[in-house]
Formats: C-alpha cells, sequence, structure tokens
C-alpha cells in the first residue's frame, strides 16, 4: 500500500470502476475493497491519500479459515479491486491487510501478525498499514487496526539494504483486536522478549546515495526509546538510539525528524559523520582526524536525558601552549538536530581540547562535554594486574617526556569538566584559549552544588573551611560517589572518555599494586616529570610530567616542573581525596590526600 504526500489515511467515495457495478464480495471471484476516509486531517497540511500498490494483497476469512485475495485493478488509488482463486466453504465478508496467513478469527476476535521483518524489494514506499475490513453493501471497507512511523533518510550511502526500528515494548508477533468494537484496535503490550521490539525492512541494496523514505506499521502506543539501525550487507552504516517518547494513534502516521547521513566518502559506507556514541556515551570523546562527528547528548555514560536542549555550542578551545587559537581552530559548525549535536573539525587537523555545551532556550547550560583531540592513546599495562593505564594525562595531546603537549588539563575531584593547564613544562602560566575565564566563586549553599557546577563549566569553585571542597555540605562530610571506584559503575561525573575512567586510589590503588614501595629516584630535571617504566611496569616509556596543580584558593597552576599530583576515586577520611604525588625531590607519595577543591591531573585507567 502505498503513500503520497503527507497524507493521513483518507479514502474518496467512488468505487473504482475496474469492478462491475453492484459486484459483490463473494461473486464473480473478486471484491471491492475502499480504505478508511480521514475527514479531518487535522496534523498535516498537505493534501494526499493512502493507495493501494500492484502488489498488495488481502487476507479473506472464510469459514474454512482464510484465502488470499490479489489486486487486479485499481493499484495508485485508495478503491480497488482483488481477485481470489477458489476456496472451500463460504466468505464471512470480513478481510485483512496485509495478507498473512497466520491471521485468524475467532469468537470475534481477529489475531494480527505484525512480522518482524518486511521484504520490500524495490517497492520502498508500501508501508503495509494495518487494516480490517467488513463487507457492508458489498463493499469491504478498511479500517485502520494501528498507525505507522515514517523516516526520512537523506543522501543514504549506496549499498544500503537493510534498516532496523527497536522500541521498548513489542511491535511484531501476534496481537489481538475486540472486532465487537466498533472501531477494533490492536495495541502493544511489554515484550515477552528482546526480539519482539525490533522490526527489520529488508530492502534492494541502493545503486547509488539516495534519498528514502521508510515507514513501520506499529501497533497503538505510548514507546520511550528508540533505536534505529542502517545496514549494507552486515556492515553498520548509521545508528542512533535515545530515551524519547512517541505516541502512536490509530489511523496517524507519525513523521519522524528528517536525517542526513552525508552519502558516501571514498566509498566508505559508514558516511561523512562518525557517531562517537555508537557503542558508549561519555563525557569526553576522543577525536584523532579531520571530520564530521556526532554524538547523543546525555549525562556521562549514562542513557539519562540531559533535559530540553534548545542549543548546542562550543564554551572554549584551546592548544594546551602559549599559542591563542581563533575560534572554530579545533571545533566548529556545532549544531542540535534531531537529538544528535554534531560538529567539524577543519580539514587540517590540529590537537588540543575543546568543551561543548548543550543550553536550554533560556540560554542556561544544561551538559557539557571535552571534545579531546588527539593521536589515540595507547595502552600501557602495569605490574601485578594493577590496569591498564593511558600513555598520558587526560586533556594532553602527547605522551613524549619534556613536551608541553603532555601536561593535560586540571580536574576539581568529582567534577566532570576541565581546567586549562600551564603552557610550559617549568612555569606557573595558563595555556591560551579562546575565552576569557570567569572568576572563581566560593564554595557555599548556592556555589558549591552539583547543579551550579554543571550549569557553569568553565568556573573554578574554591573550597569552604567546613569540609575543604568545594562540593558544600555545611559540615565535615561531603560526597564520596561523585568518581566512583570500579567496584561501583562508572559515575555519570567520571571525566574519562568512552572504556576509561579515574582510578582506584590508596593502598588497592592502580599505583600501589603496580609497586608498594613510597620512594623513587628518577625525577628527569631536563623534561620536568618522572618516566616509571620498571617501576609500574614494562614499557620503555611511562611518562608521568610535573604538571602542577591549581589549589583550593590559588585558581592559577602552581609547582608546574616541581609537582606531579594524580586524582584517584578513593577517600582518605570524611572529606579528603587520594592521589599519587611526586615532587622534583624525587619523593613519591603513591597514597597523599589533599582538598578535593584542587584541581589535579587525572591519568585513565581502562575500564
Amino acid at each position: 500500500m502505498k503513500f503520497r504526500l503527507f497524507t493521513i489515511f483518507a479514502a474518496v467515495g467512488l468505487l473504482f470502476t475496474g469492478c462491475a457495478e453492484k459486484s459483490y464480495p463473494i461473486v464473480d471471484g473478486s471484491i471491492i475493497a475502499i480504505m478508511e476516509n480521514d475527514e479531518t486531517r487535522t496534523s498535516v497540511t498537505d493534501d494526499g491519500i493512502f493507495t493501494w500498490s500492484s502488489n498488495d494483497r488481502v487476507w479473506l476469512h472464510t469459514t474454512n479459515g482464510g484465502i488470499v485475495g490479489t489486486l487486479s485493478s485499481g493499484a495508485g488509488t485508495p478503491n480497488a479491486c482483488f481477485s481470489y482463486g477458489v476456496f472451500i466453504g463460504d466468505m464471512t465478508g470480513k478481510g485483512v491487510y496485509p495478507y498473512n496467513d497466520s491471521h485468524s478469527i475467532s469468537d470475534n476476535k481477529l489475531s494480527f501478525v505484525l512480522p518482524a521483518s518486511y521484504d520490500l524489494g524495490s517497492d520502498l514506499t508500501n508501508n503495509n498499514a494495518a487494516m480490517y475490513g467488513v463487507n457492508v453493501g458489498g463493499t469491504v471497507w478498511f479500517n485502520h487496526l494501528a498507525g505507522v512511523m515514517r523516516f526520512k533518510f537523506q543522501n543514504v550511502p549506496a549499498g544500503t539494504d537493510r534498516f532496523q526500528l527497536t522500541l521498548d515494548k513489542k511491535i511484531n508477533g501476534t496481537f489481538t483486536a475486540d472486532l465487537s468494537e466498533v472501531i477494533p484496535v490492536i495495541e502493544t503490550s511489554d515484550a515477552s522478549s528482546e526480539s519482539e521490539k525490533t522490526v527489520t525492512l529488508n530492502f534492494d541494496a541502493l545503486k547509488s546515495v539516495s534519498d528514502i523514505y521508510l515507514y513501520v506499521p506499529l501497533p497503538v502506543g505510548t514507546y520511550t526509546t528508540l533505536g534505529i539501525d542502517l545496514w549494507a550487507g552486515n556492515k553498520s552504516i548509521w545508528s542512533y538510539s535515545n530515551t524519547v517518547t512517541n505516541k502512536i494513534s490509530r489511523k496517524t502516521l507519525k513523521l519522524m525528524p528528517n536525517i542526513n547521513l552525508g552519502g558516501s566518502v571514498n566509498g566508505d559506507l559508514e558516511g561523512s559523520v562518525t557517531n562517537l556514541s555508537k557503542n558508549f556515551t561519555a563525557n569526553c570523546y576522543i577525536v584523532s582526524e579531520a571530520g564530521s562527528y556526532k554524538f547523543t547528548p546525555t549525562k556521562g555514560n549514562s542513557g539519562e536525558s540531559v533535559g530540553s536542549i534548545s542549543s548546542a555550542e562550543v564554551l572554549w578551545e584551546s592548544f594546551g601552549t602559549d599559542e591563542t587559537p581563533n575560534v572554530g581552530d579545533l571545533v566548529k559548525n556545532v549544531k542540535y538536530v534531531d537529538g544528535v549535536i554534531s560538529f567539524e573539525t577543519p580539514s587540517t587537523f590540529k590537537e588540543g581540547n575543546a568543551v561543548i555545551a548543550a543550553k536550554e532556550a533560556s540560554g542556561n547550560i544544561l551538559w557539557s562535554w571535552h571534545i579531546w583531540l588527539t593521536d589515540q592513546p595507547e595502552g600501557q599495562v602495569y605490574y601485578n594486574n594493577a590496569g591498564t593505564m593511558m600513555d598520558r594525562n587526560l586533556g594532553a595531546t602527547s605522551a613524549t617526556p619534556g613536551d608541553v603537549g603532555a601536561l593535560g588539563l586540571l580536574y576539581q575531584w568529582g567534577r566532570k569538566d576541565p581546567f586549562l593547564g600551564s603552557s610550559s613544562i617549568s612555569s606557573d602560566i595558563v595555556a591560551k584559549s579562546t575565552i576569557t575565564w570567569p572568576s572563581a566563586v566560593s564554595s557555599n549553599a548556592n556555589n558549591g552544588t552539583i547543579t551550579y557546577a554543571t550549569a557553569n563549566p568553565a568556573t573554578f569553585i574554591t573550597y569552604n573551611n567546613s569540609n575543604q571542597d568545594w562540593y558544600y555540605t555545611g559540615s565535615s562530610s561531603t560526597d564520596n560517589t561523585r568518581w566512583s571506584e570500579s567496584s561501583n559503575a562508572k559515575s555519570i561525573y567520571d571525566p574519562c572518555p568512552v572504556g576509561y575512567r579515574v582510578p582506584n586510589g590508596g593502598n588497592n590503588g592502580v599505583w600501589r599494586k603496580a609497586n608498594e614501595y613510597l620512594n623513587f629516584n628518577g625525577f628527569d630535571e631536563s623534561n620536568k616529570g618522572m618516566n616509571f617504566s620498571g617501576k609500574f611496569g614494562p614499557t620503555s616509556t611511562i611518562w608521568y610530567p610535573a604538571s602542577g596543580l591549581r589549589d583550593g584558593i590559588d585558581v592559577s597552576p602552581i609547582h608546574v616542573g616541581k609537582q606531579g599530583t594524580y586524582w584517584s576515586v578513593a577517600s582518605d577520611n570524611l572529606y579528603l581525596g587520594q592521589y599519587m604525588e611526586f615532587y622534583n625531590s624525587e619523593h613519591v607519595f603513591l597514597t597523599g590526600n589533599t582538598s578535593r577543591a584542587y584541581a589535579l591531573s587525572v591519568r585513565c585507567i581502562q575500564e
């Protein structure tokens, strides 16, 4: 059954003349079939109609079960003739579309089967909308049992041949409609298995980059999640998932937002947009080459919505050096469209860091994400099964001793958003960026909250005297779950990228497990840091720069080139956080502790 324009299901009042006038469903081996008329069209502005397709078939109920009627005339109109062959028994005057030999009618109950997959061939206009028809005066009049969801994809790469829709309720299998109702309906329910939540549309592989419409018949109901996948053979070319509510009503066409895939790039079916959150979401995404990117805006590694997003924009960009970048040197063309934040890099890739924020209509920040532009970090295995650590600091663009790019960014404990480090390996000079950073605020009942920190990701919050934390409680207690131990799920405020997290600390932490000794020799005065090769692991270079810190009051970097301090998730007592620290005097503390209002380096561990 075909769809034309932006239509709610409609029918005209005249019978199609391909059947003899005054014909009846049980005469001459043919029936007249007319679709439901909808005179309101309240949800559309373009005038259009649904029409029968040349390959349509209907299931006709008989006293002996059912037979199939095949369209013989009337394709392209809402009124058509269907012919049927020899059958045993008597016609009951009831029909079901589309044809399925698993349909049945008993005791005024219709068992209607929505298949798990449809083979569309070259006809992508067929929507297979579920309908039930009754003989009235010699014509079978069809009413809709459910609704249809429509997807429009633009610039779909050649080779694409399969579409999958996954919702949170049952959308394939057997459904029951009460035929004693004036207008019967099939409704969704909780799925008995995950397989009942997915419908697949198979079609002939596209021969060139194309715009396509795809239609999925769905039972009436409210769905709260959405997953979409497009495939070319066994190759996934695009996927999307989100927590979003869609209500499907009877005889309605749910028009989903248009999706532009960007076509193919040098024959690569992945298209020109890389989905950074395809497998998992995080507060940080690594970008290692020029291109177009997107991610689903959720709270960290969760599927939780950040709220009603109106726009997205870049908050700041930095090379991490004494060179001031221009706006757009690292990230540009940031947009929020169809539940996805997208951005581009310049054609000449540059390394550095940027933060993108999602905003509501009033301009308030709902959430923000760190875009880390660097070559792909390598994993370094530490001794004694302590774990696999990144070869560089979070936000660093290098793992090379003596390189200013190895310093990376600094983090207050329990916050997901970074602050700039130094532009020198030996001086306390803040790296240049595209913004004038806001002044620091004091921790109090208004400013020392998760809500404030989330809405003000570039604002440093100095500590309060009660718990020496940026997080205010009014007492010596604090919240130790803002970053979580590896025995618990990764916190939604964890700043590490997909697949990594802030490491455990203290006596059970990664550094103490790798080497139980507290003192090491080997501070590299020339390169301003320590190579822990042979101490933490066997890799030839395990470089930890003396990247300094920001203390809880002085918001500028201090002790750069003299001190390296690295956060863990561990707590030493009521309010202090534990870290690994070394000085140029070659003294190393594997289980030190300090105020959580300090901003230290982070070295992420593989999950």
